[in-house]
């Protein structure tokens, strides 16, 4: 009996699964940087190597606490491909985010390392936002991913909600699991994190 509860309530395969799929995602990030390999300053491989190293062991704490099964599963994001007002608005948040991140070519960040930044600095500000309205930040960012669309703006404001606060939603999510006080305790060290990276986009560049 206790055997069988415990399957139901830890999983190693979700916690391999998270790892992978994090991994993948610093790949990506990592391989942004090098699209502007050119623009990098002398110092710019211990920056890539800084920013790999830190973001591996929260990326270790998260997969080991996705070990621990949700009460319930975290609905998928779903793209319609018949569905031309999504991929109208796919493309005008994607143009809008480019635009948008040029303001950071001021900071010497090139194009596209800009969307870096900048994804990292929104979800920065909610995650901060998060260590005191946790629900309130869940909740906004559901109502704007999951609820029904009817309407370009609609589709919209689902593209600008998984870009600007995605990254917080799926490690606020987990941290549900967590009790109050290491939920708020990693919760913060997750926002440190995030501006620490950020600050590292600069470093690579200056």
């Amino acid at each position: 009996m206790n055997n069988q509860y415990q399957e139901k309530i830890f999983s190693i395969g979700s916690g391999i699964k998270s790892f992978v799929k994090l991994n993948i995602v610093l790949f990506l990030i990592v391989l942004m940087f090098f699209i502007n390999y050119f623009a990098w300053n002398d110092d710019s491989k211990v920056s890539i190597f800084i920013f790999i190293i830190f973001s591996e062991p929260f990326i270790i704490l998260y997969s080991t606490i996705n070990c621990f099964k949700p009460y319930e599963k975290i609905k998928k994001i779903e793209f319609d491909k018949e569905q031309p007002k999504e991929w109208i608005a796919l493309s005008i948040v994607i143009i809008f985010l480019s635009s948008f991140s040029l303001i950071f070519l001021g900071a010497n960040i090139p194009y596209p390392s800009t969307i870096i930044f900048l994804i990292l600095m929104t979800n920065f500000m909610v995650a901060l936002y998060s260590v005191f309205f946790h629900p309130v930040a869940i909740g906004f960012y559901e109502a704007n991913v999951y609820s029904e669309k009817s309407t370009v703006f609609d589709y919209i404001f689902k593209y600008i909600a998984i870009f600007f606060s995605g990254i917080n939603y799926y490690v606020q999510i987990t941290l549900l699991k967590l009790p109050l006080f290491i939920n708020k305790l990693i919760a913060i060290v997750f926002v440190l994190l995030l501006l620490w990276q950020a600050f590292g986009v600069i470093g690579l560049f200056e």
